[in-house]
């Protein structure tokens, strides 16, 4: 037996189309670890909590802010969704930090985001007031977290950007070394983002990773809508919301996506008792 021999068993190749040899040059092989899901949820009884929250604290209480808390405190019963891969390793964090995107101008031409740090420890209510807070200081101060970062890719070549992004990437989580002339706060974005494509009118949409950000988790808020629902046998009508769930499959795997699917189907289900006891 020859000691290498074909692996495989081919024909010729065939001829490319244009557009065939266009695609090709465009894309490389397949190597993104991203998983995609869908949770459709009653948004009903947590609608409902939000209300009350609202009387009781005073706050402009939303769904986002709802979906935030409800994604802490599943990485509290989970912790092991709470990881950084670095050096080919699951490093844990030490804290619940949870970013949410925001538009930076209210014509939403372009994007930032805040981070609420031990989100696990905060009510709705602290979300929506901390939140607000950020985003006044973004639209009327420019956006001074990430002002100075903005500026210097404003500056550069377009072909540059990539590499000075992997670079920051490199040396933050990578290296874990940061410093202020890096342009970007400490550990800007947390364990887990978060979207409100809701706010665009769209239903579903699936947003992107951010590689440069080491978030392994994406969560994206579809509008509110009333349709049909099943229930003990029967079709009832209920507010319903899909959020799309966007997951890097070397940190999180069915298993542990099946359990955050769960949990948060189960706080969604009863807010205020699972919630309030947390």
């Amino acid at each position: 037996m020859a000691l290498f021999q074909r692996n495989l068993q081919l024909g010729k190749p065939l001829k490319l189309s244009a557009f065939r040899k266009v695609a090709l040059g465009t894309w490389r092989t397949a190597g993104d670890p991203s998983v995609y899901s869908i949770l459709e949820l009653e948004v009903g009884p947590a609608m409902e909590y939000l209300r009350k929250v609202q009387e009781k604290s005073g706050s402009k209480v939303t769904l986002t802010h709802f979906v935030g808390k409800a994604a802490a405190e599943t990485i509290r019963r989970h912790p092991e969704l709470n990881c950084v891969l670095r050096l080919g390793r699951l490093y844990p964090r030490q804290s619940v930090d949870i970013f949410f995107q925001v538009a930076s101008d209210s014509q939403g031409k372009d994007l930032s985001g805040t981070t609420i740090r031990n989100a696990d420890r905060k009510s709705v209510a602290d979300f929506a007031r901390e939140m607000q807070e950020s985003v006044n200081v973004i639209r009327t101060q420019g956006d001074p977290a990430f002002k100075k970062m903005k500026k210097t890719m404003k500056g550069l070549p377009g072909f540059v950007s990539g590499w000075v992004i992997s670079l920051a990437a490199f040396l933050q989580y990578t290296l874990n070394i940061w410093t202020p002339l890096l342009g970007t706060p400490r550990d800007a974005f947390g364990s887990l983002m978060v979207t409100n494509i809701g706010s665009l009118d769209l239903d579903m949409a699936f947003a992107p990773l951010v590689p440069y950000s080491r978030v392994p988790c994406l969560l994206a808020v579809g509008a509110v809508r009333e349709q049909p629902v099943a229930r003990d046998g029967k079709v009832a009508v209920a507010p319903v919301s899909k959020i799309c769930v966007t997951f890097d499959h070397r940190l999180i795997d069915g298993v542990h996506a099946s359990h955050m699917a769960r949990t948060l189907k189960k706080i969604f289900a009863e807010p205020e008792k699972e919630l309030e006891k947390a």
